[in-house]
């Protein structure tokens, strides 16, 4: 989400919604970058926008937008302490996606299909006398690819709010 110091004639007279909890940041030549509490919202504070001061969020007008209203609508209302989910993926799909994470970081260790599945579905379940023809295996297998698919190219697609084509 990207924040700017709201101009001084849209400045409200009372109450300020900038009362935020914000992880420490790094700087960069686009601004200030950080994390918001309690829900870990990325930020992007521009120009002299400063935590603690009033606000305001940028919205390009492009075919991401309504995704970024959406995300301002749930920002807003975690200040607030109203939970509103994000309705772009499921709990099933948030769930396949952190196997996904976890199978490509063990990966990047250089550990087993074997191993990954293990860690993932337990060693009561992975067996390694059935592992030749174990649906633990194939899974592992999709979700390896499928995750290796995502960083490729895909993980933007998360970004992206399902909508019904009328």
């Amino acid at each position: 989400m990207t924040l700017v110091e709201v101009p001084t004639d849209l400045r409200a007279r009372e109450g300020i919604a900038s009362d935020v909890s914000l992880a420490a940041g790094r700087h960069d030549e686009v601004g200030l970058h950080m994390r918001s509490s309690p829900r870990a919202t990325q930020l992007a504070l521009l120009g002299y926008a400063k935590p603690g001061e009033p606000l305001a969020a940028i919205i390009p007008l492009d075919d991401m937008a309504h995704d970024r209203l959406q995300a301002i609508e749930r920002f807003i209302r975690s200040i607030h302490r109203q939970h509103l989910p994000d309705p772009r993926l499921t709990a099933a799909q948030r769930r396949r996606l952190g196997h996904m994470l976890r199978c490509l970081d063990g990966r990047e260790e250089q550990a087993s299909h074997f191993e990954v599945a293990t860690a993932l579905f337990g060693r009561r379940l992975v067996s390694a006398a059935d592992w030749h023809d174990s649906a633990f295996r194939y899974q592992t297998q999709r979700l390896l690819r499928d995750g290796l698919k995502m960083v490729e190219r895909g993980y933007r697609q998360l970004l992206r709010a399902r909508r019904r084509h009328s």
